[in-house]
């Protein structure tokens, strides 16, 4: 793989947008864990996107959208609508956006129950999600606890690995080989990882992890011998 400033910058772009996809994006990411150069460019990506996306206007769906909508939650009711009877798609039409911004908010209030370490309110933590590219849903929720020396991991869409295989995590270093925390297993309890110094030192400089896939056990060699299944940024809040 060439690694000229052009290459890393056209596939960083690929990367975010997820056109760069199956042994190209494993390649990839294990690329990110070797280097801080790359990992940035692809934070300049996100962001830029998300730039761009917030810049879309919103769009009113049109009526034929709240009709099928309709049909699928109260097909029963499609007589009364046939009938003339318009209150309930206005009805519908008022609720959605509320129950929209409902969700949104219930969603926002979850994340923060989830990340709110008692007794450390004024202390910023380092906290993330772990998400699969083709999945709304994250596989982990990711945050400090008791001011930077635990690790909690909070498994939502996480499935476990193949047997005979384990799931390993990593502080991605900005220079040198990233430092193992273990093997995590997914279950339903948040697993919490002890950080000493050393990790807790490079974790606050770097803000990534890794997730990689190893033999039962983990890696015998110190440092990730299996495919980079994920790459993932910690931000303060």
């Amino acid at each position: 793989m060439r690694k000229t400033p052009e290459r890393i910058e056209s596939l960083a772009a690929e990367y975010v947008l997820g056109s760069l996809r199956g042994a190209a994006r494993r390649r990839f990411e294990r690329w990110m864990m070797e280097s801080a150069r790359v990992r940035q460019e692809v934070w300049f990506w996100e962001a830029k996107l998300n730039e761009l996306g917030s810049a879309v206007p919103s769009e009113e769906p049109p009526a034929r959208v709240w009709h099928r909508i309709e049909h699928r939650l109260w097909p029963q009711a499609q007589v009364a609508t046939a009938d003339g009877d318009d209150s309930r798609r206005g009805w519908l039409t008022w609720l959605w956006p509320g129950w929209s911004l409902a969700a949104t908010a219930a969603a926002l209030v979850m994340a923060a129950v989830l990340l709110q370490q008692p007794g450390s309110d004024t202390f910023p933590r380092l906290s993330g999600a772990v998400v699969q590219p083709d999945q709304e849903v994250p596989l982990w929720l990711v945050s400090e606890d008791d001011r930077g020396q635990r690790l909690r991991l909070r498994p939502v869409a996480a499935t476990a690995p193949a047997p005979g295989r384990d799931f390993e995590l990593w502080v991605v270093q900005d220079e040198g080989q990233p430092l193992s925390l273990g093997v995590i297993q997914v279950q339903d309890e948040v697993l919490q990882i002890t950080l000493d110094d050393r990790l807790r030192a490079a974790l606050a400089r770097s803000r990534t992890l890794a997730i990689s896939l190893e033999p039962e056990g983990g890696s015998p060699t110190g440092a990730p011998t299996g495919p980079i299944l994920h790459v993932t940024k910690l931000y303060k809040l």
